[in-house]
């Protein structure tokens, strides 16, 4: 007599109803850098924030910001082209330590809410905002802080995509010169779809050539906090960034698909929030890097998810006892129909 436990029906039936997706999770990049011109031990800091210093000549508008890169080529094989991974969503995770108090903004700031003269007053120029001419901005933003920012990474005329790892000569201004970043954070212009550069997008410098000059880019994802309590955060928290993959006709999915296939997804993340010279990090982001996780208990590296509706070629799972392994994490995850972690075992027919 044939029997099955109840547990090996659930399983079948999530299995069988999961089988067309693959879900993707790499909890450690291969390379994560603070991207910051001060930064005197690059690819080996514990921690990197996201800041702004908007305006200010020498520097780039997105200051301090962080690169993160993973290896996807042990997961998903490359080489097959891009149209070979349809991807359902990308969403990457970053920890910020303990003790913030920066305010959460999940709206796009427009890039004339930012005092460029450092008058303090609105409209000083008598240009109305935004229009060609406006040379000082406007501090009214409607509310409080500035949003976390997650942009395709652009490399050149230095690095390229597979040249960068996170201990590379920084390339941007550092107090001598409004220059580049490479890497730098990118957004697609309209119509044209040529990368447009970010890190100085309020100065609106490095884009004479599309002929654009100071703009808001729209950004890939905008940084959600899981549980966080400005002020009262005594334990670290998450902030999540769930790519828009729709923007730019589409163009944002062949981003990661062609990363995919390169075997080598990179990303920027960046934030506009003021910050004071030597003033406390608990001001504005400060996430944990790959060599921050002995910092804190709660300490987690940049993570990277990848849902594919019809992975071209997964790397195969070398033995059984793998491959259900594999099926317990995932269902782990929560991305399967199983909403609970289950011990997965071979099931026992007689």
């Amino acid at each position: 007599m044939r029997q099955i436990s109840t547990l090996a029906v659930v399983i079948g039936l999530t299995v069988t109803s999961a089988a067309s997706a693959q879900v993707i999770q790499i909890d450690t990049p291969s390379d994560d850098r603070w991207h910051y011109p001060f930064n005197f031990t690059p690819g080996t800091r514990a921690t990197g924030s996201c800041f702004g210093v908007a305006g200010t000549s020498n520097f780039n508008d997105r200051d301090g910001i962080v690169i993160a890169a993973w290896d996807t080529s042990t997961e998903i094989q490359p080489g097959l082209g891009p149209d070979a991974y349809p991807i359902e969503s990308v969403t990457v995770t970053l920890t910020n330590q303990s003790g913030a108090e920066w305010a959460v903004d999940l709206t796009t700031d427009e890039w004339f809410t930012f005092d460029l003269n450092g008058d303090g007053a609105i409209n000083a120029d008598g240009i109305p905002r935004g229009q060609p001419g406006d040379t000082d901005g406007e501090s009214d933003d409607a509310d409080p802080g500035r949003p976390l920012e997650l942009f395709g990474a652009g490399f050149g005329p230095t690095y390229t995509a597979a040249s960068w790892v996170e201990t590379s000569l920084y390339e941007g201004s550092d107090g001598a010169g409004d220059l580049p970043r490479d890497p730098f954070p990118f957004v697609y212009q309209d119509g044209t779809l040529q990368p447009l550069h970010v890190e100085d997008s309020v100065k609106g410098l490095h884009n004479a050539a599309a002929g654009v000059t100071s703009f808001t880019p729209t950004a890939w994802a905008i940084g959600v906090p899981q549980a966080y309590t400005p002020g009262s955060q005594s334990v670290p928290f998450d902030v999540a960034f769930e790519m828009d993959l729709g923007l730019s006709n589409g163009a944002v999915r062949r981003y990661f698909q062609e990363q995919l296939d390169a075997g080598r997804v990179v990303i920027v993340v960046t934030s506009l929030q003021g910050a004071q010279q030597q003033g406390p990090q608990s001001g504005f982001p400060s996430f944990f890097m790959k060599e921050g996780l002995i910092l804190d208990p709660g300490a987690k590296a940049a993570d990277l998810r990848i849902v594919s509706a019809q992975p071209g070629e997964p790397v195969p799972v070398a033995n059984q006892a793998a491959r259900f392994a594999l099926i317990g994490a995932l269902l782990c995850t929560g991305a399967w129909a199983v909403r609970r972690c289950v011990v997965v075992r071979p099931v026992t027919v007689s």
